[in-house]
């Protein structure tokens, strides 16, 4: 984000009899009160940051529905204008659930398919929503980038939540997931975490109730590896192989088989694999070809 800062430089007033305010401040600095600083049409980085923020929840919040299942609540967020992403513990074993739209429309939603692997995400079908849909993002995440949610927390629906990434868990560990220090409520789980271009980089999964702002939320390229019918959506490419073969992606290794999921550019890969003691080699373009199975001829 470009922070902007004052530009120009005061110019020196004319001479004039003291205002009321000149000597109500002269009077505060006899008592030894600072005197409040007059407010300025241009206030600078804080100004700035403050439009960028307000621009990202206006942009963020169409997307965000609360979907309600009778027994429970929480969060999701529109990836295409009738595909709603939200988490396995939220919509709990229901096929159908309902969801409140931004304007306050009420629509039943089909749970479409779940997270393998145990990984806590459900893709919903909402016929007729029309939602605007939020990218997936698969840019690398560090510790310390601003991270933003938009939720329904308690006592509060469509909230907005800013924080940082805390932590982040390694692609294998048992919770594939990273930490943030952004405030968030169990009416948050299944929001979008989003970063400061607007892209979700996560989906609110979790938090520690014994400690102050310490969530997790699962990161967008496990999204796009566990649930199939959302990785048309996602900018990765798609890699097959025998279990346990080795693919290579421009000369280096990116796993094994029997898939791997790769964020992916507009540009071209050089993809192979040796399988039975045979090079199985293809040149792929991106986004063109989203899927490569180097086992089949």
């Amino acid at each position: 984000m470009d922070v902007l800062t004052p530009s120009g430089s005061a110019r020196t007033p004319r001479r004039a009899p003291p205002s009321l305010s000149a000597l109500a401040a002269a009077f505060s600095l006899l008592l030894g009160v600072a005197p409040r600083a007059p407010a300025r049409a241009d206030e600078g980085a804080l100004a700035a940051l403050e439009a960028e923020q307000q621009r990202l929840f206006d942009r963020i919040a169409p997307a965000v529905v609360f979907v309600e299942t009778g027994r429970a609540f929480g969060a999701g967020f529109a990836v295409a204008p009738d595909l709603v992403l939200t988490n396995a513990h939220v919509v709990g074993a229901n096929d159908r659930v309902t969801l409140v739209l931004p304007g306050g429309k009420q629509i039943e939603a089909t749970v479409l398919e779940r997270g393998k692997d145990d990984v806590d995400l459900a893709l919903l079908s909402a016929p007729g929503a029309g939602l605007p849909a939020l990218h997936l993002g698969s840019r690398a995440l560090r510790v310390g980038a601003w991270v933003a949610a938009v939720g329904h927390g308690r006592g509060g629906i469509w909230s907005f939540n800013t924080g940082m990434v805390t932590n982040i868990y390694p692609q294998g560990a048992d919770r594939p997931v990273f930490q943030t220090q952004i405030p968030l409520n169990p009416g948050n789980s299944g929001g979008p975490v989003f970063d400061r271009s607007g892209d979700v980089v996560g989906i609110a999964t979790a938090g520690l109730t014994d400690a102050n702002a310490i969530n997790f939320a699962i990161r967008t390229t496990v999204a796009c590896r566990t649930l199939a019918r959302l990785r048309p959506l996602c900018e990765v490419l798609t890699l097959r192989a025998p279990r346990g073969v080795a693919i290579f992606v421009d000369g280096r290794n990116v796993g094994v088989g029997p898939e791997v999921q790769l964020p992916a550019e507009g540009k071209s890969y050089d993809v192979f694999a040796v399988i039975a003691g045979k090079m199985h080699q293809r040149k792929v373009r991106f986004p063109e070809t989203r899927l490569v199975d180097l086992a089949q001829p």
